[in-house]
């Protein structure tokens, strides 16, 4: 659970584990959405606040502006939320697209974030042992079932580093030749079998860009249309990672359209602009 802030100048949220590096993330909003209440003039900057009769002059801007973000976040600190997820956005169904450099802190803390409320994990992934550490090592306990289907040669040698001999999971090696349409109607009968189990889903879809790059886009979104569909027919949450760098622009903008929540991941932070994709 994370606290959660809305902005009401933007379409613009921002959630957090811990209030302080939130905190500095919704001043930096608040000001550049009220920049024209400052002014530089000789000899000094000044401020005045948008919301009451505060106002402020000095010589010294840098302390100026910082003294202008606390003033603000003064009025918006009464309406950060806490015990949210970021997935009651969606209500707790549906299709999330991560935004982070691969392997950053970032996507660690998104995994762990939307990992923690599944009871029946699915990893699609091409690096089982790294997911199944991370869940042993991050979560408070095992969920009840965790799927792993991976084209990883050998995944029971990779994970066997791992005590999980007392662990429900199930390990579905996939073909590195697997066609898109085959690739779907192995994760459908994962779910076929599976969504009708009480507990909440959680899907982990970390081949994004793999599937990109391998099939091309057009091919890779009409799979993407079609899975993510799945996936809330189960009232599943699924997540895709994804690293913003290694695809141009026009990708990125059509991934945006294609997902029910987009975020951008830091150490610390989730942040929505969806006026800014």
């Amino acid at each position: 659970m994370v606290y959660r802030w809305r902005s009401r100048q933007a379409a613009y949220t921002v959630w957090g584990a811990q209030r302080e590096p939130m905190a500095e993330e919704i001043k930096q909003h608040l000001f550049d959405h009220h920049q024209d209440y400052l002014s530089h003039e000789d000899p000094g900057v000044s401020w005045g606040c948008p919301y009451c009769d505060r106002s402020e002059i000095s010589y010294d801007e840098e302390k100026t502006i910082q003294h202008f973000k606390d003033h603000l976040f003064g009025h918006e600190d009464q309406f950060i939320e806490s015990g949210v997820h970021v997935a009651d956005d969606i209500d707790r169904s549906g299709n999330i697209l991560v935004k982070a450099p691969q392997g950053s802190p970032g996507i660690k803390n998104a995994r762990v974030h939307f990992l923690a409320p599944g009871d029946i994990v699915i990893l699609v992934t091409t690096n089982p042992a790294a997911r199944l550490r991370l869940l042993r090592e991050e979560l408070g306990s095992w969920p009840a079932l965790t799927v792993v289907l991976t084209t990883k040669d050998n995944p029971a040698e990779d994970i066997a580093g791992l005590d999980v001999s007392n662990v429900p999971i199930e390990i579905v090696k996939l073909s590195k030749r697997l066609s898109l349409s085959k690739l779907g109607n192995t994760i459908s009968q994962v779910l076929d079998e599976h969504g009708r189990s009480e507990g909440r889903i959680t899907v982990e879809f970390d081949i994004l860009s793999e599937l990109i790059d391998k099939f091309g886009e057009k091919p890779a979104f009409k799979f993407l249309q079609i899975l993510t569909n799945q996936f809330k027919t189960v009232g599943g949450i699924a997540y895709y990672p994804l690293d913003p760098t290694a695809h141009d622009e026009s990708t990125l903008g059509l991934l945006d359209d294609s997902f029910d929540l987009v975020v951008r991941a830091t150490e610390t932070n989730f942040i929505a602009d969806r006026d800014n994709r």
